[in-house]
């Protein structure tokens, strides 16, 4: 199934710097001065075994909290503002679009979003619309400590658009969304308390994998949404090929099945168009490489990536998506 946010119930308690709500962008375009690629959610079944299981591939996970609607969480918080949200459900009736998550996990773990950060919730409705989007918010969103019962002020506005639309208005399918923070507060403590200094050096998301049956329309409806081209790209090892998209600081990776017995075939198989890997820069690919191999308990081959050299986590290990890791080649020694 495929996830799509329309209600801002569900983020990571971290928040980042932005303009004022109500303070339109200061450029005409989707993003404003906002970084774009922002956090990937990722639904697990058991939310501490996750936690432990990215703590051996080198993360540092910080601890989360709870949403009304009967979700749980936790982070990897990483340099460049960019995150992995690990979600699972903590009630035994979740509600809304937590429900949904639930739904999900109860078929397969996996990742089941992207939050794309803006500087202006208000503005990204309003760009969205001329352009003929059927768009829901912004959404006030917070979340609970652990203990806590009441919702603390908005720490968040997201922006989503139906992947069903209304008559004669313009949908999504792929499940994004967008988002402005309200405060750098827990941003800036995390900073300074090295939760972002991670053992395997993971620096930031540089690509998010979307596995769909047709990249030409999704690429018409993503640069009619404001967004642009970028490189071509073929990934052999899911039988795949396709382009990006660019989102400020990353890229949305668009991949459709060269091979009807291709492994992103019998990924669509069994989801909606989702979320099938990610791309994850590290500043030494040697440490992160021996702890990858020392929680696998077998070698990793390096690979020529599309960033630079790469090594490539698969699904069992890391709760359901594809995760590779690189150096970029600018920075190797």
């Amino acid at each position: 199934m495929g996830i799509h946010v329309h209600l801002a119930e569900l983020m990571v308690l971290v928040t980042l710097p932005l303009s004022a709500q109500t303070t339109p962008a200061s450029a005409p375009t989707l993003l404003g001065q906002g970084w774009g690629v922002d956090h990937v959610g990722v639904g697990v079944r058991d939310l501490a075994q996750a936690q432990h299981d990215y703590e051996q591939l080198g993360f540092k996970v910080g601890k989360g909290g709870h949403f009304p609607g009967g979700l749980s969480n936790c982070a990897v918080q990483l340099q460049n503002n960019s995150y992995l949200e690990l979600l699972s459900v903590s009630g035994s009736t979740p509600v809304g679009y937590d429900s949904e998550i639930a739904d999900f996990v109860k078929k397969h773990e996996g990742a089941v979003f992207l939050g794309i950060n803006v500087s202006s919730a208000k503005a990204a409705v309003d760009y969205l619309k001329t352009r003929n989007f059927d768009v829901y918010g912004p959404d006030p969103g917070s979340i609970m400590k652990e203990g806590e019962t009441t919702l603390p002020p908005p720490m968040w506005y997201t922006v989503s658009v139906a992947d069903k639309p209304a008559a004669g208005k313009k949908g999504i399918t792929i499940p994004i969304f967008w988002i402005e923070y309200v405060s750098t507060e827990r941003q800036e403590k995390r900073r300074a308390a090295g939760l972002m200094d991670h053992p395997n050096t993971a620096m930031g998301i540089r690509a998010v994998w979307f596995a769909v049956h047709d990249t030409e329309a999704q690429l018409r409806t993503l640069r009619d949404a404001g967004l642009e081209d970028g490189e071509f790209r073929e990934a052999k090892f899911l039988s795949a090929h396709g382009r990006e998209v660019k989102a400020g600081q990353g890229v949305l990776l668009l991949l459709e099945s060269s091979d009807k017995n291709g492994l992103l075939t019998k990924f669509l198989s069994a989801h909606d168009e989702d979320i099938i890997g990610l791309s994850i820069e590290v500043a030494d690919l040697g440490k992160a490489r021996e702890l990858s191999e020392s929680r696998m308990g077998s070698k990793l081959d390096i690979y020529k990536g599309f960033y630079g050299p790469s090594f490539l986590l698969p699904p069992e290990v890391t709760h359901g998506v594809w995760l590779e890791m690189f150096q970029a080649a600018e920075h190797l020694h």
